[in-house]
């Protein structure tokens, strides 16, 4: 039994070396927020005698907005760190962002598009409904597989990419 503990530990000793649980927890976090939108604009839809049409418009413009905000943020980084490593834009790009950020753009793409059909239909009956289970697990699992990428193959292929440089 003590063996059991000894490898969870290190387990855990891992996770928290490689920031895997920090990327998971921040980006569920990220989820999280993307689905409170659209709880807020049904709280809005419901209590005004706004159209499901132009409820559901103002919450995709709210995740328009997201989405734009994120490519400008991650542009930003990548041409600082570009600067700062002398590495060129695009092998930052391909070699560090791309493993891992498809795949969390997928999630948070898939999660507000949940959120969206989830806010239609709750409007359209007029009350809370039930999202379905697949609509959260679908994008959490995406995002905790962006984690693993992330701290495990992106420190591998700066590494990789350094060695060769």
């Amino acid at each position: 039994m003590l063996d059991l503990w000894e490898r969870v530990g290190a387990l855990f000793f891992t996770a928290f070396e490689n920031s895997f649980l920090y990327l998971a927890l921040n980006n569920l976090g990220v989820l999280l927020l993307l689905w409170m939108v659209s709880a807020v604009w049904l709280y809005y839809g419901v209590r005004t005698p706004a159209s499901r049409r132009r409820v559901c418009r103002l919450a995709l413009y709210c995740y328009l907005f997201f989405f734009l905000k994120e490519l400008f943020r991650i542009n930003r980084t990548i041409a600082d760190f570009s600067s700062s490593s002398k590495i060129p834009y695009g092998d930052i790009l391909v070699n560090l962002i791309l493993p891992h950020g498809l795949i969390e753009y997928l999630a948070f793409a898939l999660a507000a598009a949940f959120a969206l059909a989830w806010l239609g239909s709750s409007l359209e009956s007029g009350r809370w409904r039930y999202p379905g289970h697949r609509a959260v697990l679908i994008p959490a699992s995406l995002i905790l597989l962006a984690a693993a990428v992330e701290s495990t193959l992106t420190p591998y292929l700066y590494r990789i990419y350094l060695v060769n440089s």
